[in-house]
């Protein structure tokens, strides 16, 4: 049976123009696990007068606030949702994953709101901040209660990641197939390390980032999740070794190479670069929501700002996998070779 959530009427809309700080209600802690907006039913009713206060009053709802809208409905209001779709049907992709998580869900939107207004620094603090909050919260919790326990990696001796200076070029190959390349902290550090080459050296005019064997980077290294019980370590963790603010330093000179799976950190951090190159069966996905997480190596800056908010808030909340053909549309990669 699907999850159905009640639209809201011409008459709450009514009453929230009028008393407009009962915005706050709108919480999961009320009941509210998200603002349903249809305006394929009610825009032609919707008072003109009304348009501007709803388009201030919006973007202070604390759930998620998805409005579905038929072509043509006042731009006003739809700048001002988290997410536009066309059909009940579109909207159904989203309504699963908030309803299982639905304080992810509100923290994911109330942080891509403010950082759509936010620079490169003051994002990444505001994300890796929100981060720490969930993994100290009950639904990445219980995710992991019920996930199977993930097998340990073997240990491997070649380093994680392989740095070659070629003339004025620095290639930094991620070298963990056998764990298709997840994000796990001794990649981590690799690549900040290598990166911090091409920060001390004027001489390299280019660092290319990419991986060895079947795909690009698979996200976070699942059996590390959950490790870190102290959350506030976990972020001055984040804070010290931040790959994705390093990337966005150097970002004219930072080139990425993809192919294959792109999960979680596997774009979030490339797409902190000016420039990225994907193979045609390359493909992307955000998962971190049905987690109880949000993108937490950067996605909320870098993603954020190559795709926009509404579009960043409706990947990210539906987890859907996207193909290189999508990811060029959106502006997510540059060239598909």
């Amino acid at each position: 049976m699907k999850n159905t959530v009640k639209a809201i009427s011409t008459l709450q809309l009514d009453r929230l123009c009028q008393q407009p700080y009962s915005a706050a209600s709108y919480s999961p802690l009320a009941g509210h696990l998200l603002f349903l907006l249809d305006l394929s039913t009610i825009d032609s009713t919707l008072p003109a007068y009304q348009h501007g206060p709803l388009s201030k009053i919006l973007p202070h709802i604390p759930c998620p606030v998805i409005a579905i809208a038929p072509a043509g409905a006042h731009k006003a209001i739809t700048d001002s949702v988290d997410v536009v779709v066309s059909s009940h049907k579109e909207a159904q992709g989203l309504l699963d994953n908030i309803l299982q998580c639905p304080l992810t869900a509100m923290t994911l939107v109330q942080l891509l709101r403010h950082n759509e207004k936010s620079g490169t620094q003051d994002g990444l603090l505001a994300e890796s901040l929100a981060y720490a909050t969930l993994q100290a919260g009950k639904e990445f919790k219980n995710y992991l209660a019920a996930r199977a326990e993930p097998p340990q990696p073997p240990k491997n001796p070649e380093p994680p990641v392989l740095v070659q200076r070629e003339e004025d070029t620095l290639v930094l190959t991620i070298n963990r197939p056998q764990q298709y390349n997840a994000y796990s902290t001794e990649v981590r550090d690799a690549l900040f390390e290598g990166l911090m080459l091409q920060a001390e050296d004027d001489s390299i005019r280019k660092t290319i980032i990419r991986s060895n064997g079947p795909c690009f980077c698979t996200g976070g290294a699942l059996h590390e999740f959950g490790q870190v019980d102290d959350v506030a370590m976990a972020h001055a963790i984040r804070s010290t070794r931040n790959v994705g603010r390093l990337i966005a330093a150097l970002s004219d000179k930072v080139e990425c190479q993809l192919h294959r799976a792109c999960i979680g950190s596997g774009i979030e951090l490339p797409a902190f670069a000016s420039h990225i190159i994907a193979a045609p069966n390359t493909f992307f996905q955000l998962p971190e929501i049905t987690m109880g997480l949000i993108p937490g190596a950067g996605g909320t800056v870098s993603i954020l700002k190559r795709i926009g908010r509404q579009r960043m808030s409706y990947w990210a909340l539906s987890a859907k996998k996207i193909k290189a053909a999508t990811a060029l549309e959106w502006g997510l990669i540059d060239i598909i070779e």
